[in-house]
């Protein structure tokens, strides 16, 4: 937010700079004799939309899935025998390997390899009753290699619009890549086993959709609401407001060690120096579940009442020491007050070599297609010989300080084009543990100014890309 701070106190004190060096008092010549005309209100914004990026470090989740993914999966009784008929029984242990995981559009795929043992017996049986000896063989046990079964698990995931989830999860394939045939009857059990576990890896999956279906994130994204409809407070330099009107959501990736998907909002952001929120909350939007969307558009509305830009200008520039030719000028105190008919006035107090007050007044106008600000009808009195553009010209040092068709103005444009590494440094943080932020801005404009009786309206438009990184277990 330090954009917002170096651009009102460039903006407020832009008239000393419209001074040329050979201009003397003059009297306020009013908006039509100087050819311009200002509207009484800013015209209405688009909304807003906010998308962002979010990449999640995959391992933790992927450690999770593990956990609740069985590692194995047993017969019926085990280690005792199940027995389906009366002359045959059988046990089984079936364990996985490592999970194989992929995700595209909400479509998460696992596939693993089982390794399964088993023993079964066979006997003669009449009246249902057995009547021999069983006859018992195996595979997989003593100096035999284990069997192999090869299974795939889907499951697509769902955000409903009352911030649910549900899942539909089901076994894809299971494929049996060694045969199970029991030596000591030359009975082939593999279908057996395989039937077996494809029956616990049903359950597993109708237990897994249960278990998604339980999620409830309506309660979290209340509360964010609710913070985003307040006024916030942006350090010293007032109150924001999101006011989100619509929140969406892409589709869950998974791609190199990384799972991607992107959140966003449709809002009307304010900017004020009032803690009381102008817009009213309403209901919670439905959540919209889409395409990943990717970039921050925003339109900002900033409402600044004199008082808090006065404060603000006192923030920066009270006890503020200039030393120019020899002689030193201290800022005691500033203010800015707005004089009607779109006009303001700024009245600096200083010290030092010299002492005096100076009052400047005028009409700030935007070009917007230009970037620039001009004060065409300033007028100034003050204690000292053209001291006012003497302070300006220290305060600028004529970085940004141009000529166009014999007046002066002030070039927004570059004014904020060399203030991009620094706002960029603010998207690439950390936010807390495990968490951190990388973006870039693309574009900053003003796009909307003008001064009211009791306060200045700004509009700014911002573009930018911000992702939001999670690499550990804080997520």
């Amino acid at each position: 937010m330090k954009y917002f701070q170096v651009f009102l106190f460039f903006a407020t004190l832009t008239i000393f700079i419209s001074c040329s060096p050979t201009k003397k008092a003059q009297p306020v010549v009013s908006q039509t004799a100087h050819g311009f005309h200002l509207p009484d209100s800013l015209s209405s914004l688009p909304a807003s939309d906010i998308d962002l990026q979010l990449k999640i470090a995959a391992p933790a989740i992927l450690a999770k899935i593990d956990s609740i993914v069985p590692k194995e999966f047993l017969s019926d009784h085990w280690p005792n025998y199940s027995q389906p008929s009366c002359d045959f029984r059988y046990k089984y242990r079936f364990v996985r390997s490592g999970l194989n995981i992929s995700c595209i559009n909400n479509k998460v795929t696992i596939q693993f390899i089982g390794n399964y043992q088993l023993a079964g017996s066979k006997c003669l049986c009449a009246g249902n009753r057995p009547v021999s000896p069983w006859v018992s063989g195996s595979c997989g046990y003593g100096n035999e290699s284990l069997r192999r079964i090869s299974i795939n698990v889907s499951s697509l995931l769902y955000f409903l619009p009352n911030y649910k989830l549900r899942s539909d999860t089901k076994l894809d394939n299971l494929l049996s890549m060694d045969k199970c045939v029991v030596s000591m009857f030359s009975n082939d059990v593999t279908s057996l086993v395989a039937d077996s576990v494809r029956s616990s890896v049903n359950a597993f999956c109708n237990s897994f959709d249960k278990a998604i279906a339980g999620m409830d994130f309506s309660k979290i994204i209340n509360g964010a609401l609710e913070r985003a409809y307040a006024s916030t407070p942006i350090s010293n330099y007032g109150f924001v407001s999101i006011n989100p009107t619509a929140i969406r959501v892409g589709k869950l990736s998974y791609y190199k060690d990384s799972f991607y998907i992107s959140v966003g909002a449709t809002c009307r952001p304010e900017l004020s120096s009032d803690s009381i929120p102008k817009s009213n909350h309403l209901s919670m939007p439905l959540l919209n579940a889409g395409e990943n969307r990717n970039g921050v558009s925003l339109y900002l509305t900033a409402d600044y009442d004199y008082g808090f830009l006065s404060k603000i200008l006192n923030d920066s520039l009270r006890n503020k020491v200039f030393d120019f030719n020899g002689r030193t000028v201290v800022i005691r105190e500033a203010n800015i007050n707005g004089i009607g008919d779109h006009r303001i006035e700024v009245m600096v107090d200083f010290s030092g070599s010299n002492k005096g007050r100076v009052y400047l007044r005028g009409t700030p106008v935007l070009d917007v297609a230009n970037q620039t600000l001009t004060v065409p009808d300033i007028s100034y009195s003050l204690e000292g010989e053209d001291l006012a553009l003497k302070i300006a010209k220290t305060i600028f040092r004529n970085k940004i300080r141009k000529n166009l068709q014999g007046k002066s103005y002030l070039d927004i444009g570059a004014l904020l084009k060399s203030s991009f590494p620094m706002l960029d440094s603010k998207l690439n943080n950390q936010l807390a543990s495990h968490i951190f932020t990388s973006g870039k801005f693309n574009d900053i404009k003003i796009i909307g100014l003008l001064a009211q009786k009791n306060s200045i309206q700004m509009q700014v438009y911002t573009n930018a890309n911000i992702s939001i990184i999670g690499t550990g277990l804080g997520w």
